[in-house]
């Protein structure tokens, strides 16, 4: 599903939330543990702030979105990419979205944490990194080099979530199938 699909979603379900964002929550959440699909709809309904006809009238093609997600996250050849607009909305408005993504997957992060939580100074990195592009900001002005950095910035982020993914999800073994149940 693209940002646009989930933006036209949210739209047809009259509700409020950046795909982006939602979708940085969702990976963050994902990243903590197998987790099931009914436990998935709950967060994400609380987080999206759905009413129950909201849910139910979602609920399909979230379960899908969900396992295209996690599916994604576990993939063998690193394909993960975060939810963001395209390429053709301004640099700002698109950096907007790569803070909303950040900041919501630590939220994701945060709500799936237990005891059990813990990274490598590596992993850390990664995720301090992640925390800090949360931070964004857009008052400066952009140049030909805006581009180039901000694509650098998001494949930066795709590889910070892998690693954070790998060493907080060991066992999620990209040969098997999604651990969504």
């Amino acid at each position: 599903m693209t940002f646009e699909q989930l933006e036209e979603l949210f739209f047809t379900l009259k509700i409020n939330a950046s795909p982006s964002g939602f979708h940085g929550f969702l990976c963050g959440r994902l990243c903590c543990d197998a987790v099931g699909i009914k436990e998935l709809v709950l967060a994400t309904s609380g987080w999206l702030a759905l009413s129950e006809a909201q849910a139910e009238e979602a609920e399909s093609i979230f379960e899908a979105f969900y396992r295209a997600s996690i599916s994604s996250l576990e993939d063998v050849s690193f394909l993960f990419q975060p939810i963001l607009p395209d390429d053709e909305l301004p640099l700002t408005e698109r950096l907007v979205a790569v803070g909303d993504w950040c900041s919501n997957y630590i939220s994701g992060l945060g709500d799936g944490m237990d005891q059990a939580f813990r990274l490598s100074d590596d992993g850390k990195e990664a995720l301090e990194d992640i925390a800090a592009i949360g931070q964004v900001s857009v008052d400066f002005e952009t140049d030909d080099d805006g581009e180039r950095d901000y694509v650098e910035l998001v494949e930066f982020i795709r590889i910070a979530v892998q690693v954070v993914f790998s060493e907080l999800r060991p066992e999620a073994d990209p040969r098997n199938e999604p651990t969504i149940h």
